[in-house]
C-alpha cells in the first residue's frame, strides 16, 4: 500500500507548512506488559486502581478499539518500531531480535532532530537498544537520567517499557492490595478462589505500573515539558490468563490506548475507530514532520487526533506464531465480526509457559476434572480446534459461539477470508493464505470451505 503523507501541523498552520521556528512536539510512549484494555478504571473496571492513567484519559483521548499486531510480546513490539506485521520483518517468533537491516521510526525521528531514549523493556535484542541515543535497562534508573542527558532545545522521543503486569506475581505490589472478593471476573474465566486471587494480584501489578506512570507525568510537568509533549499509553498484548495472552480472542489482542496532546486532543474524548498497533509508528513519524515510509503498513492517526479528516480502518489484523510452542494463527477483526484462522487446528490450546504454572490454569484444569466448568469454558480443553472460527461481536462479544458454519453469515465469512488472505499476501506472510478465491491460481489458499 502506498501512503502520501505531509508534515506536522502546529497551531493554525496547514499540514506541510511547518516553519523553521516551529519546534515539533516531544513524544512520550508508555507501554505496559500483558495488559488487556478492560483492566483500567477509565475502561470501566472500577475495581482496579489506576488514578494516573484515568486522569491521562480524562485530559486526553481514550481509544475504545485498539488492537495489537500479535498477542505475544516481542513480535508485537517489533511492529511498534517498524509499522509492519511481525512476519514482514522476520520477527514473528518470540525473542527474535530486530534484524539490523530493518528500518524503524527511530531513524526517521533522528533525521528530524529528535533525541531518542528508552527505559527498561524494549525486547528487540541488545543490539537494537543501541539505536536509542539514551537507554537504560535498570529498573532503578530514575527517569530524570534521560532528561539530564537531553540536549537543550532538542525535541525528544522517550520509550518507557514497564514489566508490569507480567507474571510472576507476588504479594506487596500495591497497598492496600486489591480484594479478590470484589474483583471483576471476565466471562472467559471460571469463578474460583484461585482465579480471583490471581486476578487481584494482576490488578496490584497494574496499580504499581500506574503509579510509575504518575511519577513520569509529574516529572514532565516539573520540567515544564507538558505543554509541548504528546503522551501515548498502551499495552503490548493481553492479560496473562487462559484464553487471553497468546490467543487472537479479544482478551489477547484488545489493549488500552490513551493519547494526551495539550491543545490538540479534546479532553475526555472517546474514539471508537479501529486502531492497529502498526498505526502508531506512522503517527509518530507524521507528528515529527516526516513522511511515512512506503514500507510501513500502518495508517497514521494524526488526522484523527487533530479532529480533522481521517478515513477509518475497515479491519485490523493479528498473528500468533512461536511462543514457547508453535501455534500459527491469523485473525481479522472488523467492527462487527472476528475471523480466526488456525493453521494447525490439530493442536489443542496450549498456554504460554508463564500461564501454564499459574493458579488460574491449575484451577481451570481442576474444575474440569470435577465437572465444574461452564460449557463455554471447555473450548480451551478440546483435543483440537476448528480451522476457522468466526464470531458476531455485536451479539456475542465474548466470542463463545462459533458461527463459521452458519449459512446466514456465509457472505460475511467470505469477505473476512478474502480480507485476511489479501493481507497475508500483501505483507509477505510465510504461511499460505487462508482462502483461494474464484479464478485465483491453484495452490494459493488452504482448503477452507465457504
Amino acid at each position: 500500500m502506498e501512503f502520501t503523507r505531509r508534515g506536522w501541523m502546529g497551531g493554525g498552520m496547514a499540514l506541510g507548512a511547518q516553519t523553521a521556528a516551529a519546534k515539533p512536539p516531544n513524544i512520550v510512549f508508555l507501554i505496559s506488559d500483558d495488559h488487556t484494555a478492560a483492566d483500567l478504571g477509565c475502561y470501566g473496571n472500577a475495581h482496579v486502581r489506576t488514578p494516573n492513567l484515568d486522569k491521562l484519559a480524562a485530559d486526553g483521548v481514550r481509544f475504545a478499539k485498539c488492537f495489537v499486531s500479535s498477542p505475544q510480546c516481542s513480535p508485537n513490539r517489533s511492529s511498534l518500531f517498524t509499522g509492519c506485521a511481525p512476519h514482514t520483518t522476520s520477527t514473528s517468533r518470540l525473542h527474535t531480535p530486530m534484524p539490523p537491516w530493518e528500518p524503524t521510526f527511530l531513524e526517521q525521528l533522528k533525521e528530524r532532530g529528535y533525541f531518542t531514549g528508552g527505559f527498561r523493556k524494549v525486547h528487540q535484542g541488545n543490539e537494537f537498544n543501541s539505536r536509542f541515543d539514551f537507554y537504560s535497562a535498570n529498573k532503578n534508573t530514575r527517569f530524570e537520567a534521560f532528561f539530564d542527558k537531553l540536549p537543550a532545545g532538542k525535541p525528544f522521543f522517550l520509550h518507557v517499557g514497564f514489566t508490569d503486569p507480567h507474571r510472576p506475581y507476588t504479594k506487596g505490589a500495591a497497598t492496600p492490595p486489591h480484594d479478590p472478593a470484589k474483583v471483576r471476573l471476565p466471562p472467559f474465566l471460571p469463578d474460583s478462589p484461585e482465579v480471583r486471587e490471581d486476578l487481584a494480584l494482576y490488578h496490584d501489578f497494574i496499580s504499581r505500573m500506574d503509579s510509575e506512570c504518575g511519577t513520569l507525568l509529574r516529572l514532565l510537568e516539573a520540567r515544564g515539558l507538558t505543554g509541548n509533549t504528546v503522551v501515548f499509553f498502551t499495552g503490548d498484548n493481553g492479560m496473562p490468563f487462559p484464553g487471553a495472552k497468546g490467543t487472537c480472542y479479544d482478551p489477547g489482542i484488545h489493549v488500552p490506548l490513551i493519547v494526551k496532546w495539550p491543545g490538540v486532543t479534546k479532553p475526555g474524548t472517546v474514539k471508537h475507530e479501529l486502531i492497529g498497533h502498526v498505526d502508531l509508528p506512522a503517527t509518530w513519524v507524521e507528528i515529527a514532520g516526516a513522511s511515512v515510509s512506503r514500507k510501513m503498513q500502518g495508517k497514521s492517526m494524526l488526522g484523527l487526533l487533530r479532529g480533522g479528516q481521517y478515513q477509518a480502518r475497515e479491519a485490523v489484523f493479528s498473528e500468533r506464531n512461536w511462543h514457547d510452542n508453535f501455534d500459527p494463527i491469523r485473525a481479522v477483526r472488523t467492527e462487527r465480526y472476528k475471523l480466526i484462522f488456525n493453521a494447525a487446528p490439530h493442536f489443542p490450546y496450549r498456554p504460554a509457559w508463564d500461564l501454564e504454572g499459574s493458579p488460574s490454569w491449575r484451577s481451570y484444569q481442576d474444575m474440569s476434572r470435577r465437572g465444574a466448568l461452564r460449557p463455554h469454558h471447555l473450548r480451551l480443553l478440546q483435543p483440537a480446534r476448528a480451522t476457522v472460527e468466526m464470531y458476531d461481536l455485536a451479539n456475542d462479544p465474548d466470542e463463545f459461539n462459533n458461527i463459521a458454519a452458519d449459512p446466514a453469515h456465509a457472505a460475511a465469512k467470505q469477505d473476512l477470508l478474502k480480507r485476511l488472505s489479501d493481507w497475508m499476501h500483501q505483507t509477505y506472510d510465510y504461511l499460505p493464505p487462508a482462502f483461494a478465491g474464484p479464478g485465483e491460481p491453484r495452490g494459493r489458499g488452504w482448503p477452507v470451505s465457504l
